[in-house]
């Protein structure tokens, strides 16, 4: 193994928590094959799971709040239009879409479409400078911003991502990545207040 140091959610925490599952989603649902991993380390996974888009999965995902006797579950499709621009959009129990730039976060809704700009949102801006570094391949800047563990063998490993900002980990306490020889199968996301959300991924296919 190799290891790094490691209330209720708010209305941010919860779009952190969404943009994080959807950014590291379509990354490593990717291919990583065992043949091109001459070492097991972070900078090969990252240098094998670069993303050049149009890329689009489904996703299944189960929401764990304390508040609910039982998970809510969701399905839909996940997509990296282009770099920089991610879209989440849930189809099921409800319709919902999430789309993230550089500079704001687009929710929409009920018929309604909201922007909001990450500059007055300094954890946010933070958590997808991160996620914009793992898309790029670029190990040294997400660890100026996270600490990890990763473990297992190419052929079942976990990376386990942790803020190292404090202000950052009271909205979001870790990510969690899990694949096999070939793709990711499941992502984790754990918010402050005890809420975790559960994803099961497709492999990737390109957009039409």
């Amino acid at each position: 193994m190799t290891n790094r140091r490691a209330t209720r959610p708010t209305r941010d925490a919860l779009i952190a928590g969404a943009g994080a599952a959807l950014a590291l989603t379509l990354l490593f649902a990717l291919p990583v094959l065992a043949a091109d991993l001459p070492s097991f380390d972070l900078r090969t996974v990252l240098a094998n799971t670069t993303v050049t888009p149009p890329g689009r999965v489904t996703f299944r995902e189960e929401r764990h709040n304390p508040m609910l006797a039982e998970p809510l579950v969701l399905t839909g499709h996940l997509e990296y239009l282009e770099l920089g621009v991610l879209r989440k959009v849930i189809e099921t129990p409800f319709q919902e879409a999430f789309q993230v730039d550089a500079q704001h976060i687009i929710i929409e809704r009920d018929g309604q479409t909201r922007k909001l700009s990450l500059n007055k949102s300094r954890s946010l801006r933070t958590i997808l400078g991160a996620i914009e570094a793992i898309l790029a391949g670029e190990a040294d800047r997400l660890e100026s911003n996270f600490d990890y563990e990763l473990s297992g063998t190419v052929d079942s490993w976990t990376v386990r991502l942790t803020p190292i900002s404090q202000r950052i980990a009271k909205q979001l306490e870790s990510l969690q990545v899990s694949g096999d020889g070939e793709s990711a199968t499941g992502i984790r996301v754990d918010l402050a207040g005890g809420e975790w959300h559960q994803m099961e991924i497709s492999r990737n296919v390109a957009t039409q």
